[in-house]
C-alpha cells in the first residue's frame, strides 16, 4: 500500500512539472467562490478585486467584507483550462468580469455570449512554489493588452501587454472564499 501511494505520488510530481501553467494553477476552479488579492508593489491599500455592479465598473478595495461585497467571484468553466469569472455584489447589474483590450478597460459585462468576448479569462500559474499565485489573460476576440492588471496606487484595475515589468498588479493570490465579516 505504501509503495502505491509513493509511486501515485511520483507520477503526480512529475506531470505536475510539465503540465502547463494553467493546470497547475488549480485554485479557480468551478464551483468555487473566490477572493482575489493583488500583488502589485506600488504603494496602496486597495488589494481585492471589486466588482461594482450598481455601475458595472471594477477596481481595488481595500477589504474583503460585506461592506465591499463585490469581493466575492464564483468561478465558472468557459472552456479547457478558461473560466468566467462572475461578481456576487449584492447591486443589481452585470455581473462577468470583461476584459476590454480594445481600450484596456475592465468593467462587468451582462453575460457571457457575444459580444462579451472578454468575459473568458485562461488562469496561468506564476509560481511554481505558490499554485495560489496566478496571472489572468483575457481572451477576447479583439487584439490588444490582455493581463488582469490591478494598479494598487490608485485602486484602479485595467489591463496590462505584459506580466514583466513594470506591470507588478499582474500577478494575483487566490483564496477560496470564507464568509463575509
Amino acid at each position: 500500500m505504501n509503495r502505491r501511494l509513493v509511486l501515485q505520488g511520483l507520477v503526480v510530481g512529475c506531470l505536475t512539472s510539465v503540465a502547463p501553467g494553467w493546470l497547475r494553477a488549480n485554485v479557480l476552479v468551478p464551483p468555487n467562490s473566490v477572493l482575489l488579492r493583488c500583488l502589485g508593489t506600488a504603494p496602496g491599500s486597495a488589494r481585492f478585486l471589486d466588482g461594482r455592479t450598481g455601475n458595472g465598473t471594477v477596481g481595488l478595495a481595500p477589504e474583503a467584507t460585506t461592506r465591499f461585497s463585490g469581493t466575492k467571484w464564483n468561478v465558472h468553466k468557459a472552456g479547457d483550462g478558461i473560466v468566467a469569472l462572475q461578481c456576487v455584489g449584492t447591486g443589481n447589474g452585470p455581473r462577468w468580469l470583461d476584459g476590454r483590450t480594445a481600450d484596456g478597460t475592465v468593467g462587468l459585462a451582462p453575460s457571457t455570449e457575444n459580444p462579451f468576448t472578454g468575459t473568458r479569462w485562461e488562469v496561468v500559474s506564476v509560481d511554481d512554489n505558490n499554485p495560489d499565485i496566478v496571472a489572468l489573460k483575457c481572451l477576447a476576440a479583439i487584439e490588444g493588452a490582455r493581463w488582469l492588471d490591478g494598479r494598487t496606487g490608485d485602486g484602479r484595475v485595467g489591463l496590462a501587454p505584459t506580466t514583466d515589468a513594470p506591470f507588478t498588479g499582474t500577478k494575483w493570490e487566490v483564496k477560496n472564499y470564507p464568509a463575509l465579516q
